[in-house]
């Protein structure tokens, strides 16, 4: 069969919008049907458009999305279905909403469905009846809507048959500088507001380690992105992996989700694990987004973190310590925030130092325990899942209005990354990389003088000399960017790494303020207070 994949993209502006980095499940799924016998493709909207000519030829298109996106989902498949192109619909929205979903598509796969879209398929050739394949949603010939019982959660022995995704059968895969990775599913917390338990349940099943490292060799890339919810849930399964990946030579520089205890040598303690940091940082984690949520101690309760805000303090320091910086993750409208808490939280951010800062409104999504809870109080402001993204309020909080989230989140961010905070990081850069950037200029100054001279002449044998200095500067720059090898270009990178990340948050909260979705909204709050 003629499969087509789709990854909507989020609507309107937001942090992720540049982040060339498609999710993992799609491309797994195409893998296995490719291996089936069947030609399946993958569209990640982020990295290139649809091709709509090519879903409206193809035997069954899938579409998998989040809350967020399902909207635009729901729009394409709706699309697709008037002209007569089966669809089924994925992900962790739909797996908690099917009955809403099943008024878009003819199937709804719930839950982990890698082998539910292939007996999906098998049902499809005529090989089984619908009414068999466990964890599938559909609509019978009645019109009738069907709700097949849930499937089981694949095994550890299952998890570790799954090929490695093939990531050549994303379109538009080529763009991806930054390469996704993924080694673990589930998660054996269960924080209030994490969408993760109820789609993969508490259950961790792992790749081996000789699986992941067959992985990083076919990545072929010096940067990757491990897509686990948590790196670190097994200090020992970690350890193992980190060490294969250092003795192996494969040590790409990476970023990966943690918990902040994860510096810790037992959760129990208050003992700094050094050696494991050391052996993190000499695998190449460049990054550790981790995930402090509240500097409320009574928020981080509520919620069922189990960590504190003492550990989160602790585990800036150490990371630093190690030369890991740290994207710092926060949620600001739980039920212990008021309408400074934003505030005191990018606070929080600049005293630690923390490197990046994420502040977003917590946001219930279907099937969590939050979601359940706050229906039951009445407290959801929002039907509109284009604004269940993390960007907007769409809750009653209950010590401000949700108007004050909204406005006190937007303005901490555009705090934290202001210009002076991008020019002291640059500043701090330049300076913790001076004699090896002073090496390098030494290296190039010659023909960066070259350069200079010979444009400065070119410009005047064109009579282009109004384009000014700046024109034939920029111009010498490139040229010697250019030149610089890749040891020199990951060098100067590392130093002005940081810089260039503030300011790239700073022009993703500018361009999220200015957009009409946003402005929609933050008068539709006005409007209720």
């Amino acid at each position: 069969m003629r499969i087509r994949f789709v990854e909507p993209r989020p609507p309107g502006k937001n942090v992720y919008d540049h982040i060339l980095l498609p999710r993992l499940g799609l491309p797994l799924m195409a893998t296995m049907l490719a291996q089936a016998g069947h030609e399946a493709r993958v569209f990640c909207e982020t990295l290139q458009p649809v091709d709509l000519g090519q879903c409206m030829s193809a035997d069954l298109v899938g579409i998998s999305g989040t809350t967020a996106t399902q909207p635009a989902g729901y729009a394409l498949a709706d699309e697709l279905a008037a002209c007569g192109v089966p669809v089924v619909l994925g992900g962790s929205h739909v797996s908690f909403c099917p009955d809403e979903a099943l008024e878009h598509a003819p199937y709804v796969v719930r839950g982990e469905g890698q082998q539910t879209i292939l007996e999906l398929i098998a049902a499809l050739e005529g090989e089984r009846p619908l009414e068999t394949i466990a964890g599938l949603s559909f609509v019978d010939s009645a019109g009738e809507r069907v709700h097949n019982a849930p499937r089981r959660r694949c095994s550890q022995e299952q998890f570790e048959a799954l090929p490695i995704p093939d990531l050549t059968l994303i379109e538009g895969h080529e763009r991806m500088r930054l390469k996704p990775a993924m080694t673990q599913w589930g998660c054996p917390y269960d924080c209030e507001f994490c969408s993760v338990t109820a789609q993969f349940s508490r259950v961790v099943r792992h790749r081996r380690t000789d699986q992941v490292l067959a992985e990083l060799a076919g990545l072929g890339s010096h940067k990757v992105f491990f897509h686990d919810d948590n790196f670190v849930v097994a200090k020992q399964r970690a350890t193992e992996l980190l060490s294969a990946m250092v003795s192996s030579g494969l040590t790409p520089t990476f970023g990966a989700q943690m918990r902040a205890d994860t510096v810790l040598r037992s959760r129990s303690g208050g003992e700094i694990d050094d050696e494991f940091l050391r052996l993190l940082a000499r695998a190449g984690c460049q990054m550790a987004m981790v995930g402090f949520e509240s500097i409320s101690e009574q928020n981080l309760t509520s919620i069922g973190k189990k960590t504190s805000v003492s550990v989160s303090e602790a585990a800036v320091q150490a990371f630093h310590d190690h030369g890991i910086a740290v994207h710092g993750m926060f949620v600001v409208g739980l039920d212990f925030d008021d309408a400074g808490s934003a505030e005191a939280t990018a606070a929080f951010a600049r005293r630690l130092g923390i490197d990046t800062f994420q502040l977003m409104m917590v946001t219930p999504a279907p099937g969590t325990r939050l979601w359940n809870r706050l229906a039951s109080e009445g407290r959801l402001i929002e039907a509109d899942w284009t604004f269940f993204d993390g960007h907007h309020a769409v809750l009653l909080p209950e010590r401000m209005t949700p108007l004050q989230l909204q406005l006190s989140t937007m303005e901490a961010l555009r705090r934290f990354y202001s210009r002076s905070a991008i020019a002291s990081s640059a500043v701090k850069g330049v300076l913790r990389h001076v004699p090896e950037l002073l090496q390098i200029a030494g290296r190039h100054a010659i023909g960066l003088t070259a350069a200079l001279a010979e444009e400065a002449r070119s410009s005047r044998r064109r009579a282009r000399c109004e384009e000014g200095d700046d024109s034939i500067i920029r111009r010498a720059l490139r040229e010697v960017a250019e030149a610089l090898t890749a040891d020199e270009l990951r060098r100067v990178e590392a130093a002005l790494r940081l810089a260039a990340l503030r300011l790239y948050g700073r022009r993703r909260v500018a361009e999220f303020a200015q957009q009409e979705h946003s402005k929609h909204h933050i008068a539709r709050l006005e409007a209720m207070a």
